[in-house]
């Protein structure tokens, strides 16, 4: 499978003639989206000592108010280590708190401080302010299918695992 997409027979190995070039598969157009918004993104965020993913962290906490640990890794699909990192890294700075949960000793719950909510409001006006163009130049319409279309290609993902653990296993022979 070339980069989770298509040209890829289920029954055999991937019809390499039937795989788009690189520039044209829809997980790199996803990680060239992805580089342009940290380009974008991260010199307004390094202001706060944050990058793309520690300021979506504060995003997701300002409009859900509190949440688990692990209701945020299933969020953000990032692994829990990464996910611990920035969260210590942003209790240090003073945007959030974690307490254990008094219904379960086992969960964490991570809440914004007062900075941390006037930070969270930065981020997500410039969230705002990025997403305007695409507002601008695709129909209500459209964007409902391709948010469709992408949490159809995340959900596709998830089983992709097995496969790029096989070409892993196949590499180290």
């Amino acid at each position: 499978m070339q980069d989770g997409d298509g040209g890829a027979d289920r029954a055999g190995p991937p019809d390499r003639a039937a795989t788009p070039p690189l520039e044209q598969r829809p997980t790199f157009l996803v990680h060239r989206i992805n580089a342009r918004l940290q380009q974008i993104c991260n010199p307004v965020m390094a202001r706060h000592a944050l990058d793309l993913y520690s300021s979506r962290i504060l995003v997701a906490l300002g409009e859900r108010g509190t949440m688990s640990v692990g209701a945020l890794v299933e969020l953000m699909a990032l692994p829990q280590s990464t996910i611990s990192h920035q969260l210590k890294r942003l209790e240090r700075q003073g945007y959030l708190t974690r307490t254990r949960s008094a219904r379960d000793n086992r969960s964490v719950e991570l809440a914004l401080t007062p900075r941390g909510r006037e930070v969270a409001a930065i981020c997500d006006r410039l969230s705002h302010a990025v997403l305007a163009p695409v507002v601008e130049t695709l129909s209500a319409e459209e964007r409902a299918k391709l948010v469709s279309l992408l949490q159809r290609m995340f959900d596709a993902l998830g089983s992709a695992g097995q496969a790029a653990r096989a070409i892993a296993e196949d590499g180290a022979e």
